[in-house]
């Protein structure tokens, strides 16, 4: 900060280089110093300042003694307000704005005024000279006469985004269109204007992608180049599918550091080197490849072992761990506390050295520390084998079977089994595979596919982790443990050390193996999956498992009970006192109850709200509430109210079974059915909130927010999605009208268990219009209500007789023809309308046909343009109010006719005429949904695309099929149905125990991450 000795120092030295001065110093020395400086205008500060001339002051005496404080402008380019503004230091300090930027301001990047940028100038006209002469006092003197530019000083941001060295304004003046012609800076232009048109700021930064893998940054509107300055490429969040952020930083850079951006490195020194920018592909592993322990040597082996304890002791479960790893390693302790005096004693009859130091980098942290200052490398590669072991788990029995085994497999490295995914990864639908895949086919054929996704996620587990000679001697391993350091974030943790080493060996081609024998789905140690491993001899079991439970896995309270089952003997009760001493206990018996009546810490929890529970309210209870297997909900319809359809064919189906207890959650309408355990309610009240909280599967044919209105946590409960129908019209993710809300629509489905289909070809629709469940969560059971259709009349409910009694009293021995459009997002401008001569040639039709026409317009259709256009007809009202189940209608009519609707496709199962009367298919296909079919290919009957043809087939529509017709139907019926009998609900019946009874509750792909 400039004093007055400084200032006095500052005038010595500009006096002593301006020709003619004096060398006395004046009595006022702001005065001499502000003249000194050659840039003060007198005249324009007159003139500016009235009030300075009225009052006869010397204008340079008013400035240096009022004028400067009160932040006036001394000449052009400098503007006091604006620099006291912004240097909020000099304010304080009371220094004159002008003398300090003279003598500071300058070389410290403070501006005069917004439209100047000292940096700019004196990097664009000073060239050598620049840090020597002050960029304004050489513009006002010598620049501006030579018609020197200036340049404003630029906002922040557009700072912010130049110091980064991440941005390329060249190329994005060259490859953003409009950029160069509008004049902006391009910085500036990206900000405002290229980010939101997709342009790239860099070769190696691609917006769109970036927005695309990082929703969060998308949603909260942030631009992509200044989060991924700010934070983004320190969470290890990448730039371009061409540039990895931890493969280049900790190949190329120095890994502990985290104060250089890995792009602006690369932009800087990098592509000039010609450094790579992300790991080759893998090769590979073929099995028996890797390093194999000679044949009959003993293997020697050196464990370094991590602990921590909050209390600062070492738990008996650790000495039992340590005394077996003793067995077959030397071992090396460093625990992550302080440890109370005595405690590290008690193993030392099992290391051959034990440390106790606070330093906070976990596990990694005590690995790295243990290699390259404890141990030390020169010891480590003594032995045939390196082990990374640590205390996050319990021993449940010895690790003889698992040295044994893997002592005879060729391998660099191995562990105890790996993984695919973690929490931040969990939708990627590369990790909703369903059943375990070979490790083998894993190494053969998958590993080049990790490498292809924006997050690698995948790892072999770091808690038993076992390095042998060809890696322990490789440089870039020992420096990348060697430079563990803290970090923010479990998160990053994960991804640098324990994925990154994963990834770094695989891809410098050092072969892998796991003793558990398959890839489980997702973190099978936290799963239900992790009894199974039991099964396979696999050893451990992770505390944060029980502690934590963070997948949400149903009913833990058991575990000693389960884990006796596989481990007789282990000692359960040992580990459960850890737990107990470790984990505070509400959190302990939250995480052990999760969905179960003994997750209630207040039995006046486990009772009927006298209020209908808010969204939020409804969260928190669902968490707390019990799930039954056996209680099933059956939602109405949201759009009609009307139970019906394949939730009530299933429902007619269990309808007696006492064993399972039937809950109708109705919406408005009435429902009367009768059966064993069966109660009605309204969804939206409070005993149908606690109903549906508590059951365990539900049925739903829309979303599950349409249909159940409230937030139902898909982690907890069984949500089986029926459907309303075999789709022809593309439905949901694979809808052309729903390309925009494509992630909204894949959240939804994501709550779901299972989805049914007809056939195999439907499995492969629904699977598209499902995504991202996969195709093995289709299942392809047929559809419960054409059980309706097939079945016998006198096996049907009593409403659905007599629905059909009805309709052929109103008949009267007419034949019916259904006429059944499907659903227009133009609702009255997408309908066809009729003209006056059109509507008299089908009345003369059916008339001579003895035919009556049944209107059934679609559910969600609110013009009713056909009711009010074909009303001289006197057409038959079918709509749902009137005939809630459409399944009569099929029964008892004698032919359809539809435009697009999927009715179609069931009307099949009849065996009756059909004809499509797609008077705008072209359109239709293009602008609204688009199809599944090509419709000529599919359809059993003659396709119309104008009134006329839809004339000339009506004539012909009540004839007899030839052989090649009935054929032609066969071979269509047989592509939409498997099943051509009245078991399609006790199929999806006997699918949805089988889950209950294998897999539990939940979506369990959710509840264990993804």
């Amino acid at each position: 900060m400039a004093t007055l000795s400084t200032t006095r120092n500052f005038l010595a030295r500009l006096l002593g280089r301006r020709a003619g001065a004096s060398a006395q110093v004046a009595p006022n020395p702001r005065v001499v110093a502000l003249e000194a400086t050659g840039v003060f205008d007198r005249t324009r500060y007159l003139q500016q300042y009235p009030d300075v001339a009225d009052s006869g002051a010397d204008p340079l005496v008013h400035y240096a003694e009022r004028g400067g404080l009160e932040g006036r402008s001394p000449c052009e380019y400098f503007d006091g307000a604006y620099y006291l503004a912004t240097n909020p230091d000099v304010a304080a300090a009371g220094t004159n704005p002008l003398l300090h930027f003279c003598e500071f301001g300058w070389r410290e990047s403070r501006h005069p005024t917004r439209e100047f940028d000292v940096d700019w100038y004196a990097a664009t006209h000073l060239g050598d000279s620049a840090g020597v002469l002050n960029p304004l006092i050489h513009y006002l003197t010598t620049g501006r006469a030579r018609g020197l530019q200036v340049r404003a000083v630029l906002e922040p941001r557009v700072q912010e985004i130049y110091q980064s060295g991440a941005f390329d304004p060249d190329y994005y003046l060259a490859n953003c269109p409009g950029a160069a012609d509008s004049g902006m800076d391009p910085a500036d232009h990206y900000l405002k204007h290229g980010a939101a048109q997709g342009c790239n700021p860099s070769p190696m930064f691609n917006t769109r992608y970036y927005l695309k893998n990082n929703t969060d940054v998308a949603r909260a509107g942030f631009n992509p180049l200044l989060h991924f300055c700010r934070s983004g490429w320190k969470e290890l969040r990448n730039p371009s599918a061409q540039f990895d952020v931890w493969w280049y930083w900790s190949t190329h850079m120095d890994p502990a550091c985290d104060m250089h951006n890995p792009l602006a490195h690369y932009r800087a020194t990098g592509a000039a080197l010609g450094l790579d920018t992300r790991p080759p592909a893998p090769p590979p592993q073929l099995p028996g490849s890797g390093h194999r322990h000679p044949a009959g040597a003993a293997v020697r082996r050196v464990c370094l072992y991590a602990g921590y304890d909050p209390d600062g002791v070492i738990d008996e479960h650790v000495v039992d761990y340590l005394r077996e790893l003793s067995r077959h390693a030397d071992v090396y302790y460093l625990a992550d506390c302080d440890m109370q005096p005595g405690e590290l004693d008690k193993i030392a009859d099992y290391t051959r050295a034990a440390w106790a130091e606070r330093h906070g980098e976990y596990d990694f942290g005590s690995y790295s520390r243990l290699a390259r200052q404890k141990v030390g490398w020169d010891e480590i590669e003594r032995y045939d084998e390196l082990i990374l072991a640590n205390d996050s788990c319990y021993l449940l029995r010895d690790l003889q079977h698992v040295f044994s085994k893997m002592d005879q497999r060729a391998c660099d490295w191995w562990g105890m089994q790996a993984t695919k995914g973690i929490a931040a990864t969990r939708h990627n639908p590369r990790n909703r595979f369903l059943e375990p895949i070979p490790v083998d086919t894993v190494r053969s054929a998958l590993l080049g596919g990790f490498e292809r996704e924006y997050c690698y996620d995948f790892l072999v587990g770091s808690y038993f982790v076992v390095y042998r000679r060809p890696v322990i001697g490789d440089a870039q391993f020992r420096r990348l443990l060697d430079t563990v350091v803290a970090q923010e974030s479990k998160r990053t943790l994960i991804l640098k050390y324990e994925i990154g080493l994963t990834r770094y060996l695989i891809a410098k081609g050092f072969a892998f193996d796991t003793f558990v024998e398959y890839l489980y789905p997702f973190h099978p140690i936290y799963s239900n999956w992790y009894f199974r491993l039991l099964e396979e001899g696999f050893p451990f079991l992770k505390r944060y498992f029980l502690s934590d439970n963070h997948y949400r896995v149903p009913a833990l309270a058991d575990w000693k009970a389960r884990i006796l089952r596989k481990v007789p003997g282990a000692d359960v009760d040992r580990i459960g006192r850890n737990l107990e001493r470790v984990t505070d206990p509400d959190k302990l018996h939250a995480s052990l109850n999760v969905g179960t009546a003994r997750a209630f810490s207040d039995e006046a929890d486990d009772v009927v709200p006298e209020e209908l529970l808010d969204n939020q309210q409804f969260l928190a209870a669902d968490q707390r509430s019990p799930k039954y297997g056996d209680w099933w909900a059956f939602p109405v319809c949201a759009f009609t109210g009307v139970f019906s359809g394949n939730e009530r064919a299933l429902f007619e189906h269990v309808k007696d079974d006492p064993a399972i207890r039937k809950i109708v959650l109705s919406r408005g309408q009435p429902v009367a059915v009768d059966g064993s355990n069966v109660e009605v309610v309204p969804l939206q009240s409070p005993r149908g909130q606690y109903l549906l909280m508590r059951s365990g599967n539900i049925f739903i044919k829309h979303s599950p927010t349409r249909n159940l209105l409230f937030p139902v946590a898909g982690e907890l409960h069984n949500l089986i999605n029926l459907w309303h129908g075999i789709p022809f019209k593309r439905i949901g993710y694979a809808s052309l009208d729903m390309q925009d809300n494509r992630r909204a629509i894949a959240r939804e489905h994501l709550k779901c268990r299972a989805v049914i289909s007809s056939s195999k070809v439907d499995s492969m629709a629904m699977a598209s219009a499902f995504y991202p469940l996969s195709f093995g969560e289709v299942w392809p059971t047929g559809l419960p209500r054409n059980d309706f259709i097939l079945r016998d009349l006198e096996r049907l409910p009593q409403d659905l007789k007599a629905e059909s009694a009805r309709l052929e009293a109103m008949l009267d021995g007419r034949k019916l023809v259904l006429f059944m459009p499907t659903f227009r997002n133009g609702q009255e401008d997408g309908y066809y309308h009729f003209t006056e001569r059109e509507i008299d040639q089908l009345d003369d039709w059916l008339k001579r046909n003895d035919a009556v026409l049944g209107l059934r317009e679609h559910m969600a259709d609110s013009a009713r343009t056909y009711t009010r256009l074909l009303s001289r007809l006197s057409p038959l009202d079918l709509a749902d109010a009137h005939f809630p189940n459409v399944e009569i209608l099929y029964r008892v009519s004698s032919a359809l006719i539809t435009d697009y609707s999927s009715s179609f496709i069931d009307y099949m199962l009849t065996g009756k005429p059909a004809i499509s009367f797609a008077y705008d298919y072209d359109l239709y296909r293009s602008i609204e949904r688009g199809a599944f079919y090509d419709l000529d290919f599919v359809f059993p009957g003659p396709v119309c695309y104008s009134f006329a043809q839809l004339s000339q087939a009506l004539e012909s529509l009540f004839e007899p099929r030839s052989p090649v017709q009935a054929a032609t139907l066969e071979w269509k019926r047989r592509m939409f149905f498997d099943h051509l009998d009245d078991g399609s609900s006790a199929r999806v019946a006997d699918r949805v125990k089988q889950l209950t009874d294998l897999h539990g509750l939940g979506q369990q792909n959710i509840a264990i991450g993804i």
